[in-house]
């Protein structure tokens, strides 16, 4: 008996079916777009296999409220683009994909319901052959993985006993990433003049990754300003000793600062939010959130940051350190950690010299960059 008849006993109205979205606004050459759903609990998942030119499609599980389904495959198919782009920069073996589960507003974190059926959807998607392996996103956890991992093996980043190898949480990676990243891009802003530690961050977010961000930014003599949802990132930031000044989720944008770093979702950087930013003396925007210009095609809002004299770190090149972490699983801790540390900086200072010399702005040089890697 296959898999897939396997996964459909565990959960008995699991359906998957391959949708046509070729005339969709973000359909980039996408080989694969899957909805999966349950009938009897009315879950909706997505799953999105931008490309497996360069290995089996690797990427998150997102569970988000979303208004309705094209918002969720909007998402799901910017998002495995990312993914596409993330993995060939990384220099991995492995091409883009991505899981979106349409949350219910009165279930804000999954259950075993909803885990059990994305998991029958995963294998179902991979019976014939390994097209997607899903790992840890917004709102899934390792104990999510954990408990998947009984219903499929197309997982990445669930947690092991051994904690001399690549394992489990990769939001510290990802945050460690970023924070290298930052550092260079400061010293080729300021010269020299200035380093992290001269710095004010106003961070967008500080959940899983941002939280650790700001950790080690304030580590870093870093003043920090953030915004964030939850009293619960800023209630565990104080118990880390880490002082920042909360202020409300719009007014971020207007804090006066050196630096912008959007940790939570995409799409904050639109036309009002950048002129914001330059009229708070921001001088650079790098963060760990994905797809953070609200119009990704086209670069519009790398360009505007381009002609406003603030430096635009891409988020694909800067937030690649939790997917290296994620794919070297199994490997030597240390020895993927020291990757990351020596990656970032080179891979933003390599974007950096290339739109310098061919006269383009860092998103477009930056994708252009990651295709041109996926041959």
């Amino acid at each position: 008996m296959g898999q897939a008849q396997l996964a459909q006993k565990i959960v008995l109205d699991v359906h998957v079916n391959e949708m046509d979205v070729c005339a969709h606004a973000e359909f980039k050459n996408h080989e694969h777009v899957f909805r999966i759903y349950d009938g009897a609990h009315d879950i909706t998942a997505f799953v999105a296999v931008h490309s497996t030119v360069l290995g089996t499609a690797e990427g998150g599980i997102r569970y988000k409220f979303y208004g309705n389904e094209d918002e969720a495959i909007t998402d799901v198919m910017r998002l495995s683009e990312g993914m596409t782009l993330k993995n060939s920069a990384a220099g991995l073996s492995a091409g883009g994909g991505k899981s979106v589960v349409m949350a219910h507003k009165d279930m804000p974190k999954p259950d075993e319901v909803v885990l059990q059926v994305l998991a029958a959807g995963l294998n179902i998607i991979n019976a014939d052959r390994a097209l997607y392996f899903g790992a840890e996103d917004m709102n899934i956890s390792e104990a999510n993985l954990d408990y998947m991992l009984g219903y499929t093996k197309f997982l990445k980043g669930a947690t092991s006993a051994d904690e001399t190898v690549a394992a489990g949480n990769p939001s510290p990676l990802t945050a460690l990433g970023v924070f290298e990243a930052m550092k260079m891009a400061v010293e080729h802003v300021y010269k020299g003049e200035k380093h992290l530690g001269d710095m004010t961050v106003a961070l967008q977010g500080v959940g899983s990754v941002g939280g650790a961000l700001a950790c080690l930014l304030y580590t870093a003599g870093a003043k920090l300003v953030a915004c964030d949802i939850s009293d619960e990132a800023f209630e565990m930031l104080a118990d880390e000793g880490v002082e920042v000044e909360r202020v409300g989720l719009d007014d971020i944008y207007d804090v006066k600062a050196d630096i912008f770093a959007p940790n939570a979702i995409g799409g904050t950087l639109n036309d009002n939010t950048v002129t914001r930013l330059a009229q708070a003396g921001v001088r650079i925007v790098c963060g760990a959130a994905n797809n953070q210009q609200a119009q990704q095609i086209g670069h519009v809002q790398s360009k505007q940051l381009q002609e406003l004299g603030i430096l635009y770190c891409p988020d694909f090149i800067v937030n690649a350190g939790g997917i290296i972490w994620v794919n070297q699983v199994g490997e030597n801790a240390e020895q993927v950690r020291s990757r990351v540390l020596e990656h970032m900086p080179k891979s933003l200072s390599n974007i950096i010299e290339l739109a310098t010399a061919n006269a383009k702005d860092m998103g477009e040089m930056a994708e252009d960059y990651a295709l041109s890697l996926v041959k």
